[in-house]
């Protein structure tokens, strides 16, 4: 019998900067693990293993920038193996991965951005990098983000035809999602940015069809979207719409509930380029942001951005959620991912839900509580803006 979780309902206020040091407020705690209710309860996340245990793993991350031959046109062949070596068995143990693809696979060279002001950036990938994230086992990867049309429709084009040739499934066209199989189960992956070219976050009913869309057609729906804003404070975020350089970026948690509401068994999403709570909602999990996963070439890994993770659930043969997993990740100083043995990631993502700023069931997942101390003091060494609070 799957144990549950008793997630927390949060309606507690927020504790100072000053109260950071208290050590009592990062402890893990001791929560009961009894069943949550009809509909309601999600299993205890567990810490993520390089070889699933169960019949079918799935397993997400956030922003992917592989390089950048936009600023660096030769990138080493050596960086292929770089990428993805500090994960890569737990990317390849699982049955399918998912990701964000942040940037194109193009050799177009003319961008629609002014990069040189400081505040717009253009991701550009070589074209047989498609093939890498095959290899690495991304079976879908979502193109409903801000990087998309760095290179206009041409870069654009030339990336969803060199994913095809691959064979990694393309989520986040509009009106479209994205399917693939895995031991007979039928997955969907259905994509979101915030921008009118793609289905939007912030169009709930349209989002919700979509989404119903895909349940009909598959045993496993998987809503991943890219939204909020972004920066170190960004790692808290509100049942509200949020703003970012003038944008509307969308109410993350009125489309997650409304994507599962319609019918999906999961949201994931990226965007903040931080990490984010993890809620659990009518008994499905909601990864509100995974932060980045592969920085090199534009993405900070500094603060905040430090902290990433890689995201699972463990299905039965028919798509029953028998699991939830989570492994803290950090970065390397060339900007790529590896475990991260101080498991900070997991004291943030349980603080965050222990101190959400909405109304919801929050997952708390493993931390060794001796880790506790050094997470306090690194939190103390960072300016106040990126700072819990």
């Amino acid at each position: 019998m799957t144990k549950h979780f008793q997630t927390r309902s949060n309606r507690r206020g927020f504790v100072l900067p000053a109260l950071l040091a208290l050590s009592g407020l990062w402890a893990t705690g001791s929560v009961a693990q009894a069943p949550a209710g009809p509909g309601t309860g999600c299993p205890a996340p567990v810490t993520m293993q390089r070889a699933g245990a169960a019949p079918i793993t799935l397993r997400f991350v956030g922003d992917l920038v592989l390089g950048n031959n936009h600023l660096v046109e030769n990138i080493p062949p050596e960086w292929e193996k770089l990428y993805f070596a500090g994960v890569e068995d737990y990317l390849k143990s699982a049955d399918a991965s998912v990701g964000n693809l942040e940037g194109v696979l193009t050799r177009h060279p003319k961008t629609l951005k002014a990069t040189g002001s400081g505040r717009a950036f253009a991701f550009r990938f070589p074209p047989h990098y498609a093939g890498l994230l095959r290899q690495m086992n991304f079976r879908a990867v979502t193109v409903a983000n801000n990087h998309s049309n760095d290179f206009g429709e041409i870069g654009f084009a030339d990336t969803l035809k060199h994913l095809r040739d691959a064979s990694v499934a393309i989520a986040g066209l509009k009106g479209e999602y994205a399917t693939f199989e895995v031991k007979g189960l039928k997955v969907a992956v259905v994509g979101f940015g915030f921008y009118p070219r793609q289905d939007m976050i912030q169009h709930l009913e349209s989002a919700a069809r979509l989404v119903a869309r895909a349940r009909a057609e598959a045993q496993y729906v998987i809503a991943t979207f890219h939204g909020g804003a972004e920066g170190d404070e960004a790692i808290w975020h509100a049942n509200e719409a949020e703003t970012y350089l003038g944008e509307n970026r969308g109410n993350a948690v009125a489309f997650a509930r409304a994507a599962i509401d319609a019918g999906a068994d999961v949201v994931v999403g990226h965007g903040p380029h931080v990490l984010r709570s993890i809620e659990c909602y009518k008994g499905k999990p909601v990864f509100h942001s995974l932060g980045n996963f592969v920085g090199v070439g534009g993405l900070s890994i500094r603060g905040m951005a430090s902290l990433s993770a890689i995201a699972g659930v463990q299905l039965g043969s028919r798509g029953e959620l028998l699991g939830i997993e989570f492994l803290p990740v950090t970065f390397t100083e060339r900007k790529v991912p590896v475990p991260d043995e101080r498991q900070f990631s997991a004291h943030l993502v349980n603080w965050l839900g222990r101190e959400a700023r909405y109304s919801g069931q929050f997952l708390q997942v493993p931390a060794d509580a001796a880790g506790r101390a050094a997470f306090d003091n690194w939190v103390g060494t960072l300016p106040r803006a990126a700072r819990p609070r």
